[in-house]
């Protein structure tokens, strides 16, 4: 299983499926992706829990619970690689669903999270990075190579 650490959250590939380490549950949980939601990072697990009274109720079936079982006595957890940058992880992830926000790629959670410029400021600002493009406004009849930087 490969290993990685992102916003201090250990994730797990293993054939083609994303897992989660889940501390409180003592075993690694199935999840669809990670993405954005608007305020943090967060996982889509929705097609897992949609039955609360299920025996299964975080997997999808006994199969699913008994593998996430084994992989967590398998897998040694101090091998995992971290992350800081999303774009990084959701290479790793291979995930599809990349959809291009003003300056950088963004995972968005669902079609419901807002997209307007001051939400990417406080996207920018949970990262720590700065914008990528150049807004400073152009003033002046020099060209931009004689403007002092």
């Amino acid at each position: 299983m490969e290993l990685r650490e992102f916003h201090q959250r250990i994730y797990g590939k293993f054939k083609n499926q994303l897992y989660v380490l889940e501390s409180t549950w003592d075993s690694f949980r199935p999840i669809t992706k990670v993405g954005w939601n608007g305020q943090e990072f967060i996982m889509d697990v929705d097609q897992y829990t949609q039955n609360f009274f299920s025996p299964f109720y975080g997997y999808e079936s006994l199969e699913q619970k008994q593998l996430c079982l084994k992989l967590i006595e398998q897998t040694e957890l101090s091998e995992a690689i971290e992350l800081q940058n999303p774009i990084d992880f959701w290479r790793w992830t291979k995930e599809q669903n990349v959809k291009w926000w003003n300056d950088r790629p963004v995972v968005f959670l669902d079609s419901c999270v807002s997209r307007d410029n001051q939400d990417w400021k406080k996207y920018l600002k949970y990262l720590g990075q700065k914008p990528k493009t150049l807004r400073r406004p152009f003033r002046g009849k020099s060209t931009r190579r004689l403007l002092p930087k």
